[in-house]
């Protein structure tokens, strides 16, 4: 089963690889969209670490992607403007995306969006994982941050409560 496509932004990739599971996104998606901001920002700031080897490794192309004056007036990051962007005019696909403003910035556009610890959640709902609390512990040791709240309210979900 898949989530469908996906447009990525820097964050979910970086966090997801830090913990050795990028290949989540792939193995839900229908269709994975990295844009050409969201691969500048993770190969240009974060060399020789798990998400530029994953992300040159494992993606065959990245989209140009303009940025509309509506996506812009929100004074965010390059990744996530261009993220933003593309789902505002393709409204089939889902962005991942953590950023706290960027979602704002998605609920008032009507873009759908799921997050790293959405992606985690889906992919045991999916079986391609067995556990979440494993993965969950490992992002926090990377310096992930999350609630107890929400980690208590993510294993619930995910029967691991």
């Amino acid at each position: 089963m898949k989530l469908g496509k996906l447009i990525v932004d820097s964050s979910p990739i970086i966090s997801l690889a830090n913990i050795g599971c990028a290949d989540l996104l792939i193995d839900l998606s229908s269709e994975l969209i990295i844009p050409k901001g969201v691969f500048e920002e993770v190969t240009d700031y974060h060399q020789d670490d798990l998400a530029v080897i994953w992300i040159q490794n494992k993606l065959s192309y990245v989209r140009e992607t303009g940025v509309p004056p509506i996506i812009s007036e929100w004074d965010l990051g390059k990744g996530e403007s261009q993220v933003l962007a593309f789902a505002l005019t393709n409204k089939n696909f889902y962005t991942v995306i953590d950023d706290k403003p960027a979602r704002n910035c998605a609920k008032v556009f009507n873009i759908k969006t799921y997050g790293t610890l959405s992606i985690i959640i889906k992919a045991k709902q999916f079986n391609f994982i067995k556990n979440v609390k494993p993965l969950l512990s490992k992002l926090q040791e990377n310096g992930f941050r999350v609630s107890d709240t929400l980690i208590e309210t993510i294993l619930t979900l995910a029967d691991e409560f």
